[in-house]
């Protein structure tokens, strides 16, 4: 037997039979500016393929995920995995471990799913999950147990405003209205 085939075979031994079986699970999220009208008054909201909240992205723990962000704004944005364990250089902080998604283009998100449970997903840019940018992820535990295998729904709890969010927080800030 060749000497590399040995080493391959070997190391083989050493990975967890559910790294070796993972399914790789892509999504396409495009992020755009859309007219909504939640109050009788229309306004600009941001959404995620079309969407506000932005879609629930499923996968199951042992799962590589491969998350296509496409910038479609005028503006810069990003999208931080809330509670994800994943490399720092997909945590989609912008300037702190990554450069934001610049207007035009795409960001490639690539990453093992180590865990199970619910989370959110959300802009780390300029305030634009108050503007609409946020949507919920579901990690399926990998054995899962006669709970697990029940019917799950997500409800996202959000409020809205008409306001600029930049004035909203500047009256939070001072503390009064």
């Amino acid at each position: 037997m060749k000497p590399m085939a040995v080493l391959l075979g070997s190391l083989a031994l050493f990975v967890p039979g559910a790294v070796l079986s993972a399914a790789t699970v892509a999504y396409d999220l495009t992020i755009a500016r859309q007219g909504v009208n939640f109050t009788g008054q229309p306004v600009e909201a941001m959404t995620i393929n079309g969407k506000f909240p932005g879609p629930t992205l499923r996968f199951t723990e042992g799962d590589h995920a491969v998350i296509r962000v496409h910038n479609q704004m005028d503006v810069e944005t990003s999208i931080h995995w809330h509670g994800i364990l994943l490399p720092n250089s997909m945590d989609g902080v912008p300037f702190v471990t990554y450069p934001p998604i610049a207007s035009g283009k795409t960001f490639i998100y690539e990453f093992d799913l180590r865990q199970s449970g619910t989370y959110w997903y959300h802009s780390h840019t300029m305030l634009q999950e108050q503007r609409g940018l946020f949507g919920s992820l579901v990690i399926a535990p990998r054995d899962q147990g006669a709970f697990d295998r029940l019917r799950d729904h997500v409800v996202v709890l959000s409020d809205w405003t008409d306001e600029d969010a930049s004035s909203v927080l500047h009256t939070l800030k001072r503390g009064r209205v």
